[in-house]
């Protein structure tokens, strides 16, 4: 019986450690860790996207994509595999500090890069249900950070928090995040526009732990207004490859 005491005050003191250490994060603590998690010092993946629009149609789409750490920033490059009428379609973003990140998209038919200026990070990109802004890191120093709850979320215990940008930073009206407290990866986040309306809804299906790493596997972006779903489904992951600083140019665009 002395023996279950103990285990019983051990158990006791960890979990009172445990709330006590979440307790003393703020909302702003809390993104900064989900902004500066370790995901290696580079990615690479292959991703099906598939397209489901409100009556259940479905359009397939295959892509690989490259990230890789520059000190405290990330470049990274996507191309489009297939199909025929979006293959070789690229897209280029280098994050710049203090400044919108830097993004290009090469369009085949055109035979040339494109800028996307900051007027139009609000517009799809690629006909998907991102935009250019989604298509970027959120640097925590653009919003203020509130924590509103801790809360479970399927298998994830969360942190609920939410982030209302500085002002001429965003689209959007504000966002709350469920973030997974063990692996502090976003699982869940709900877009607001400017009249406080929600309008998208980000979730992660699959999380797991691959080369060590937390990797969402399977995720869906929905537009709630349109009715329309981008699934998105890693089918290869590597990490920590060495790649080439040649990938995240312009000159990666004639390749």
């Amino acid at each position: 019986m002395r023996k279950v005491f103990i285990l019983i005050c051990v158990f006791t003191v960890l979990f009172s450690i445990n709330d006590s250490s979440w307790a003393e994060l703020s909302g702003k603590d809390i993104m900064e860790r989900v902004f500066n998690r370790d995901d290696g010092a580079d990615q690479y993946a292959v991703v099906r996207m598939v397209l489901v629009d409100r009556r259940d149609s479905r359009r397939e789409r295959m892509f690989e994509t490259f990230t890789k750490d520059y000190g405290v920033l990330v470049k990274g490059f996507l191309e489009f595999l297939s199909p025929a009428d979006i293959e070789g379609t690229s897209f280029l973003s280098w994050e710049n500090e203090n400044k919108d990140d830097t993004q290009y998209l090469y369009l085949p038919a055109l035979g040339r890069a494109r800028r996307i200026v900051s007027g139009q990070k609000s517009l799809r990109f690629v006909n998907t249900d991102y935009t250019y802004e989604d298509m970027q890191r959120r640097n925590p120093e653009k919003d203020q950070h509130s924590l509103l709850k801790e809360e479970i979320l399927n298998s994830w215990d969360c942190f609920v928090i939410e982030s209302i940008p500085k002002k001429g930073t965003s689209q959007y009206g504000k966002r709350v995040n469920w973030v997974d407290k063990v692996s502090f990866i976003i699982v869940k986040t709900d877009f607001f526009d400017k009249k406080n309306k929600k309008n998208k809804e980000f979730k992660v299906e699959i999380l797991e732990k691959i080369e060590e790493i937390w990797t969402a596997i399977n995720t869906v972006m929905i537009d709630l207004k349109e009715g329309h779903k981008t699934f998105l489904n890693i089918e290869k992951v590597k990490y920590n490859q060495n790649l080439k600083d040649r990938i995240f140019t312009e000159r990666r665009f004639n390749e």
